[in-house]
């Protein structure tokens, strides 16, 4: 019987052990930035990941062997390609705690890939191929047909072994889920991922009563108005690309006081408060600013059931998307159009223009000059209720701008702010802020008809490589500032739950505007001080529920009785 297990590795267990290894430190990484540190709870894990992973290449091996294939060279292209899709696994991991998977296929369209001309880089991919020939010259061997289809027979049995009765569902939650979440290779994920469809949307404008009793536990569909509001004429949202505390001197003292003074002053001297995130990417957390509702993607594939921008739309407001990058991207020039917007105006546009075409790079339009156009578009504007939102695109992952063309800013004499990093362009961002609010106020469009909101999109995790700047660690880093701007002070005191989220952004910015929110929203005004708050975190396919009483994951395809109902809650849009 040892014979029959062990004798069709003979020739190929060194190979195999030897591509495996790297997958120990991708699943290491995924743990600990999905927040599972504890030993007791990583080696089992990363034992079964190594399992999986051998099995797998011994699948590929024994196939490769069937067919013919011996030459080295081909080989080891294919374990350099497949080490690719690790790294993609392992970069979307350190800048978003997710793994890749098919909403993130979706963005490599546009993007700018002169990173990979950077030495750096180069000098890893040199590394990878090294390791996969050398790998593959060294410990490679034929073997006969017989062998391989015997060798594939035990791998293909193992692996299905490994999934039925995969003992990793015996650790504590939320181990047993995060542990299976990190073991399917790479590859594996992403072709799932991609031909998983959604769960079910369900318009509804009767609740029923099974969903109107756990909407009631999660208090979710009851957000209301508070006498915080006013009739604002002008509505300005300035949402910067990947802001999040950790670039704040006032949440992080490692950052410089001089490099975030504007931001710090405006969150320290108006209205504001620290929120969860609970989407990434811009096109997700755009749409759940827009909406207060968690399942983004069921959101803009059904045209948004609702959004505070179709409120506004309603109140007669002229509403306008403004973005540095391009605005056809992911064919997100249609997509907000659904959401409410009159106009989406991008790097497209600023290109026949001939005083901003000079100022389009990298990801698209020099920020200060997306103010710059901000201005001009508000005073043309000026007697017309306006809503406009602003994207900004300086501060994108993963060093931020490299090139300002030849705009000039404070410099910031300390480290890591004399060469492209995301501390400087959120120094800079700054800068850009506290210059259109000045603007505002010399053309006369800042008054006590104006509102002037600034959050993120989203956050971006990665902190290389100013590590040093976010060390120790606080979990606090990673929430999103939000500061609501007007000119007499709202005096009014906003929550101080831990559990606010951006999921309260709509809903705040109706009860501002003294209008009425539709039933459908999840989060609630942040000047509602007794709400209590539930905050939905979806990921690719699976949710993060987190309550006053504590946390739980749930896979969005789960077959638990038990996590049914909650499921139906979130796929859930009420309408009027």
């Amino acid at each position: 019987m040892r014979n029959l297990i062990f004798k069709p590795f003979q020739q190929s267990w060194q190979l195999l052990v030897v591509l495996s290894l790297p997958v120990v430190l991708l699943g290491w990484f995924g743990l600990s930035q999905l927040g599972i540190t504890q030993p007791i709870y990583i080696l089992p894990a990363e034992g079964a990941k190594f399992a999986c992973e051998f099995l797998f290449i011994g699948i590929f091996l024994s196939i490769f062997q069937l067919i013919g294939l011996k030459n080295k060279w081909v080989l080891g292209a294919c374990a350099f390609i497949y080490y690719l899709t690790l790294t993609a696994d392992l970069v979307i991991l350190m800048y978003f705690k997710e793994r890749f998977g098919a909403k993130y296929l979706e963005t490599l369209q546009g993007g700018d890939y002169n990173f990979l001309t950077d030495w750096r880089v180069i000098s890893y991919l040199v590394l990878l191929a090294a390791f996969s020939f050398g790998a593959v010259r060294l410990f490679f061997q034929t073997a006969p047909r017989k062998v391989a289809a015997h060798r594939l027979l035990l791998c293909a049995a193992g692996t299905a072994l490994l999934y039925a009765a995969n003992p990793l569902w015996l650790l504590p939650a939320p181990a047993d889920f995060y542990s299976m979440y990190m073991m399917p290779p790479s590859p594996v994920y992403t072709v799932r991922a991609l031909l998983t469809q959604p769960p079910a949307t369900h318009m509804r404008k009767d609740v029923p009563a099974e969903i109107q009793k756990l909407a009631k536990e999660y208090n979710v569909f009851t957000a209301r108005q508070t006498p915080v509001g006013k009739n604002y004429m002008r509505v300005i949202l300035i949402a910067s690309e990947s802001l999040s505390n950790k670039y704040l001197h006032h949440f992080n003292m490692n950052i410089p006081p001089e490099a975030s003074a504007p931001l710090d002053k405006l969150y320290e001297n108006n209205s504001s408060v620290s929120l969860k995130h609970v989407s990434l990417s811009t096109l997700y957390g755009l749409s759940v600013i827009f909406t207060s509702h968690p399942f983004v993607r069921l959101a803009y594939e059904n045209n948004y059931p609702f959004s505070f921008v179709k409120e506004l739309q309603k109140h007669g407001f002229h509403t306008a998307f403004l973005r540095g990058a391009n605005e056809t991207y992911m064919n997100e020039h249609l997509i907000f159009k659904s959401a409410g917007f009159d106009k989406v105006i991008g790097a497209t546009y600023f290109n026949t223009r001939e005083d901003y075409k000079n100022y389009v790079s990298w990801w698209g339009l020099l920020d200060r000059k997306l103010f710059d156009y901000a201005l001009e578009y508000l005073r043309i504007h000026k007697n017309t209720p306006t809503f406009v939102t602003i994207l900004t695109v300086d501060s994108h992952s993963p060093l931020g701008r490299l090139d300002y063309l030849g705009e000039t800013y404070r410099e910031i004499d300390e480290k890591f702010y004399d060469t492209p990093t995301l501390p400087r362009a959120f120094a800079r961002f700054g800068q850009d802020v506290e210059r259109f609010l000045n603007g505002l106020e010399q053309q006369g469009l800042f008054d006590d008809d104006t509102l002037v909101l600034i959050m993120p999109d989203h956050p971006a995790y990665a902190n290389t490589p100013t590590n040093a700047l976010f060390t120790p660690y606080q979990p606090q880093f990673d929430n999103l500032p939000f500061i609501i701007i007007t000119k007499e002070k709202i005096t009014a005191p906003v929550s101080q739950s831990e559990l606010l989220s951006q999921l309260d952004i709509a809903p705040t910015i109706l009860d501002l505007l003294n209008m009425e929110m539709p039933r459908g929203m999840f989060g609630h005004s942040i000047f509602d001080t007794q709400a209590r708050r539930s905050v939905f975190d979806i990921k690719e396919d699976y949710a993060v529920v987190t309550t006053a009483g504590g946390q739980q994951v749930v896979p969005l395809h789960s077959k638990r009785a038990q996590d049914k109902p909650l499921l139906n809650l979130m796929t859930t849009f009420v309408t009027d």
